[in-house]
This record gives structure tokens, C-alpha cells and sequence, in this order.
């Protein structure tokens, strides 16, 4: 999508899975947010029938809350699947119901399987990881505003490779109207296109640099990215109903997409190495069990060798002062914030998937040889999946070694005593999110937050940390859930002043504060011309493309540029939330995050016509009539 929002797309990594909370804890406070999970039964060393029970039951209640379709799910102990299960229908019409064999669209799973293949390369010496990815792909250029700056594999794996996170023009398209469009061709094109930060300063998740790491496979190995990881990943694992393809299989055991319990027309995705994999819970159990075997495949094969495998496992970005604590190795996600945390089983590696209708969860403890994947056919089953993951992979953890999930670790307690009037001022600005743009003021002595359409008390806290409440009408306090348990700080961290939440025992960079606004928009030549832009846009799109949004308006408020986008019903259709914009010149902008002095940036373009078009991540946006 054309803003600094991590939850669509084809992924929900964990920063991601963060802001699609944050997101939606915000967008839900006037509303109910779902029904309150089963609580989890105590389970027996040994009882793994017990754990399959209580499964059962958690992931009908889920379904059944949140209008699921199908749902299957893959329990993986070391070698074993000790538990395969579906819920619900892939295909309702047909009364095919969901199975463990049956194919789902994995969305960014995918990336798991493309990283490996990156690192067999490594292994075999024909991939370098920390060269410039020029030497495996020399056709590959973008633009830069920090001047030349090498992107390696590594960081493109990471994602530290500075590079925005799509590709819009072309990204999603509906395989009955047109043809999908070719990554190799929107990689060609970035050329043209700009960095969205420098490489190596920060996490920022990128599907693209995915996306420029499948294309450097492709060239090395001399064959279609596709061809290259059946043989060299899906083959050798045993994923024999495992494929990659732009659109969903054609094979009788693939799900339909459903939102809403209405049958949808899932579209087909150009960047196939972000997205692409079709495949089974059973399918994917077998790549878990690679992890748990030092890389060797059920048959005792070497799919990848223990080196390369140790390193994917391996946390990258310890000194990188702006991850604040954001564990991420190769492919792999290593932290969490918010209720799918699991404890006492050391660190847990993950990955989370996202299509315009499938959602997707795979987690591992490898220090106890634990897995599980869930797949789900329907655009609701985002949290869902995230929490029958955690919740199996909870139980199996007590089943396995007798350990019991602790309370959750509070992150805000309050203040003894209030803050003194300094410490509550350094706090006040405007902030770049990914949730969107956070306004802080102070008002009569008390700090306040404004997230999208809703305000929310900041309530000072011990060790310099502010939890969030919230009244309806100012008056009737609501319960935020998770949310409630909070604790943000206002640091600063590498010359950025930034806000840091930690919930859980765990820390995540949120925000970055933007500069203070020095004049109302339009009193410099630079503001009055964005100020002429100020309306409603909607992209351009070729025959048969799918957005992921359907409209964006540009406005003025509180003394900035904003820019609000609807998103597409499959992503929620959410239009609450808004993010700063920067003017850099006449012609350009910089939408920024999740750092205030990066991001992508928008560009205005002639237009024959008289209408007034900007260019962005590879997509036109024209603006429409009033």
C-alpha cells in the first residue's frame, strides 16, 4: 500500500504483526474487538491428546467469532507431525472441507523458502552475503539520496536494505482480465524509483528486496525462480503438492478465498518470491522438520548445511541502535509485541504470511524441537492465525517439558508520584508510527495522544514510561485490552527522539518525533505548492489490477500535511488512520517511516490532461474531481 502501513500486502512479519495491532486496538476502541479467547486447560507431561482437544475447541471458538471459513493447522515435534487438522470448508460451495493436505496461499512464509534457496548459494560459494548484490545481479539500480550505499543479500534478508517496502504499479492482478505482470520487468523499472533510507540504519520491511534477492537466484542458478526452488528447496524437503506461482495452483486441493464468508476471486501476485508459495500445513511441516534436523531433510539429506542453516537461526541486527531489541535473522523473526509471545521455551523464530484473502502463521521453538503452521482461506483469519499458532505452540511447549505460560509481564505501572512539568513536555510533538501520525500535546497538565480519529490519556508511569487510556466522550473509561498494559517511552536513541513500547518483557521502536512545525502550511513557496495539491486521489490502474487501497486524500491539519488512505475491504477498509508528509520541493515529498528523516518519496508528474497526478512506488495516483 502507498503508506508507511505495515499490515498488508502479502506479509505480517512481527514489527508488522505489531503495527496491525496497534492499528487495530486504536480503530476498535468504539467497538467490540471479538469475543474473549477459551481460556488454555492445564496439560500433562506426555498428554498430547490433551493438547489436540483443547486445540480443537480454541480453534472452532476462533472460527466461529471471527466468521472464519477454513482454517488447517500442522503440530511438529522434531520429526514428527504429532497433530495435522482442518476446520471449516475450502471450498463451501463444493463441501470440500479443509484438511490438512489442503493448499493455501502462504503469502510471506514464502520468504523462508526463498532465503534458503539464497543461502544453498552461499554455501556452494556462487552468493556472497555481505557483497554488494550488483555482483550476483548486475542489472540492479535504484536511486539514492544518501549517495552510493552497497545493498548486501544479508541485508536485503534482514531487512536492512533500505529499499521500500513495494512495488505498487502492477503488484496484484486478477488472472481471469489480464496477465500478471513480470518482477523481473518492475525490477528493470527501479531505476527511476528511490530508497527509502540508507542501508544498514534500521528494520524496515521490505517485499521488494525479497523480490531483488529472488531475481539474483534466478540469475545465478540459470533458471526461473519458480523451476530453481522446486528443485533446489521443494523437491528435496518433500513438499511434493509445494509449488510457486503467481496466482493460486491449479490442483484440485486448493482452497477458494473467502471475505466475509462471500466467495472472492483471490488475485495473482507479481513478486513471486515474496508471496508465491502454494502449499499444505503437511508441506510446510516438512520444512519445519529441516530446522529441527541442522538442515537435512527427513530421508537424512543435506537441503542446507549446518553452517547456513545456523546463520538463517542466527539473530543479525543486535547493534543496530534503532532496532531497540527487534530481533530478526535470515528470513526469520525473533520478536513479538503484544499476546503471542510464547515464554520458557527459549527464543522463538516466526514468520507470518498474508495474500488479499489467505493468512498464514508458522513459529518454532528451536531450543525444545516445537513447531506449528496454520493457514487460513478467508481475509478475517489474520489474528486468528496468530493465535491458534501461539496457543499450540503453548501447550506443546507444557505437553513437551511440563513448562506453564507465566503471567504476562506489565509494562506500565503507574507513577508514586507525577511527573514533573519538564519530563511530561519532552514527550510533546508530532511522531511518525506505524500506525500512522501520533499528535502528543499537553493539555491542563495532562499529556494526551491523538491516533487517527481517536484521542487517548497518556497517564504518567514509573521509570519515565506513560500508559495509554481511553474515555468514550471523554467521560465512561473503556478497556484497551493488551493495550491497557503498554508502557511507551520517550527516548532518544542514535540522534532520534523516538518512542519505545515495551509490553511483556519486550522492547519495540513505535515512533520517531517529527520536526515542530515552524509556520502554518502555505506561508513558503515549498508549502503553498503542496497546498494546491490538497484532495482526493485514486490509482491508476492497468487492466485488471487489484489496489490494496481505493482511494487517498491529501490535507491540512494541525499545522502539516497529511495523507489518509482507504484501504480495500480485504484489508479491513479502514480510512482512520493518517500519515505527515514532508515537502522536499515543488515536485516532491517523503512519506516517512518508520524513521522521520526517511522513507519513500512521492513525486508529482506532468499530466497532459490537466489533472494533477503524483507517482509513487511505482503507481500513479490522479486526483479526483471534488
Amino acid at each position: 500500500m502507498p503508506l508507511p502501513v505495515h499490515r498488508p500486502t502479502n506479509s505480517l512479519p512481527a514489527r508488522g504483526r505489531t503495527a496491525a495491532w496497534l492499528a487495530s486496538a486504536c480503530a476498535c476502541l468504539l467497538a467490540a474487538c471479538g469475543n474473549a479467547p477459551l481460556p488454555a486447560e492445564p496439560i500433562a507431561r506426555g498428554d498430547t491428546a490433551a493438547v489436540q482437544r483443547q486445540l480443537a475447541r480454541f480453534i472452532d471458538h476462533e472460527m466461529k467469532a471471527n466468521a472464519v471459513m477454513g482454517l488447517s493447522i500442522a503440530l511438529v515435534d522434531d520429526q514428527q507431525v504429532i497433530w495435522a487438522h482442518g476446520a471449516g470448508w475450502a471450498d463451501a460451495a463444493a463441501q470440500r472441507p479443509a484438511g490438512p493436505d489442503t493448499l493455501y496461499r502462504m503469502g510471506s512464509v514464502s520468504k523462508l523458502l526463498t532465503d534458503t534457496a539464497a543461502m544453498q548459494l552461499v554455501a556452494q560459494q556462487r552468493l556472497v552475503l555481505d557483497a554488494p548484490i550488483q555482483q550476483a545481479l548486475p542489472s540492479f539500480r535504484i536511486r539514492s539520496r544518501w549517495g552510493e550505499a552497497p545493498i548486501t543479500a544479508r541485508q536485503l534478508m534482514t531487512h536492512h536494505s533500505g529499499l521500500p517496502r513495494d512495488m505498487l504499479g502492477g503488484m496484484w492482478v486478477d488472472l481471469s482480465s489480464a496477465p500478471v505482470a513480470d518482477f523481473r520487468t518492475m525490477l528493470l523499472g527501479l531505476a527511476a524509483e528511490h530508497s527509502a533510507a540508507p542501508p544498514g540504519l534500521s528494520f524496515a520491511y521490505s517485499n521488494l528486496g525479497v523480490t531483488v534477492l529472488g531475481a539474483a537466484i534466478e540469475q545465478l542458478a540459470g533458471l526461473p525462480f519458480e523451476a530453481h526452488l522446486q528443485r533446489a528447496v521443494l523437491t528435496p524437503l518433500g513438499m511434493a503438492s509445494a509449488s510457486f506461482s503467481a496466482g493460486p495452483a491449479d490442483h484440485p486441493q486448493m482452497a477458494r478465498a473467502y471475505h466475509q464468508r462471500a466467495l472472492q476471486q483471490e488475485p495473482a501476485l507479481r513478486d513471486l518470491p515474496a508471496g508465491g508459495l502454494n502449499a499444505s500445513v503437511i508441506d510446510l511441516a516438512k520444512f519445519i522438520a529441516m530446522q529441527f534436523a541442522s538442515g537435512r531433510n527427513q530421508r537424512g539429506e543435506v537441503v542446507l548445511p549446518p553452517a547456513q542453516w545456523a546463520e538463517m537461526l542466527r539473530v543479525q541486527n543486535t547493534e543496530v541502535a534503532l532496532d531497540v531489541g527487534f530481533g530478526v535473522g535470515l528470513g526469520w523473526m525473533f520478536s513479538t509485541l503484544g499476546s503471542d509471545s510464547v515464554h520458557g521455551g527459549g527464543p522463538v523464530a516466526h514468520h507470518a504470511g498474508a495474500t488479499f484473502y489467505f493468512r498464514s502463521q508458522l513459529m518454532l521453538l528451536p531450543e525444545q524441537r516445537l513447531g506449528v503452521i496454520v493457514a487460513a482461506n478467508d481475509a478475517a483469519a489474520g489474528p486468528v492465525v496468530n493465535r491458534v499458532a501461539q496457543r499450540a505452540l503453548a501447550l506443546m511447549l507444557e505437553a513437551k517439558t511440563g513448562q506453564t505460560q507465566p503471567a504476562r509481564l506489565p509494562g506500565f505501572v503507574p507513577a508514586a508520584q507525577p511527573w514533573a512539568d519538564a519530563a511530561l513536555r519532552a514527550c510533546v510533538g508530532d511522531y511518525t508510527t506505524p500506525a500512522g501520525g501520533v499528535s502528543v500535546r499537553l493539555q491542563q497538565g495532562r499529556l494526551r495522544a491523538r491516533v487517527g480519529d481517536q484521542t487517548l490519556d497518556l497517564v504518567e508511569g514509573e521509570h519515565g514510561a506513560l500508559g495509554l487510556r481511553y474515555k468514550l466522550g471523554g467521560l465512561i473509561p473503556v478497556p484497551l485490552g493488551p493495550l491497557g498494559d503498554l508502557a511507551i517511552a520517550c527516548r532518544q536513541i542514535a540522534g532520534h527522539d523516538v518512542l519505545v513500547a515495551t509490553l511483556d518483557g519486550q522492547d519495540m521502536l513505535v515512533g520517531d518525533r517529527l520536526l515542530p512545525v515552524t509556520g502554518p502550511p502555505g506561508t513558503d513557496a515549498l508549502a503553498a505548492s503542496f497546498s494546491a495539491a490538497i484532495g482526493r486521489y485514486a490509482p491508476e490502474l492497468a487492466p485488471g489490477e487489484r489496489p490494496t487501497f481505493d482511494a487517498v486524500t491529501l490535507g491540512i491539519s494541525d499545522g502539516r500535511f497529511w495523507i489518509q488512505p482507504q484501504l480495500t475491504a480485504a484489508f479491513g477498509g479502514d480510512a482512520s488512520l493518517r500519515f505527515p508528509v514532508l515537502p522536499l520541493s515543488d515536485d516532491q515529498a517523503l512519506l516517512p517511516g518508520p524513521l522521520a528523516d526517511s522513507g519513500p518519496i512521492v513525486t508529482r508528474v506532468s499530466s497532459p490532461d490537466g489533472l494533477l497526478r503524483f507517482r509513487f512506488a511505482g503507481a500513479t495516483f490522479r486526483r479526483l474531481a471534488p
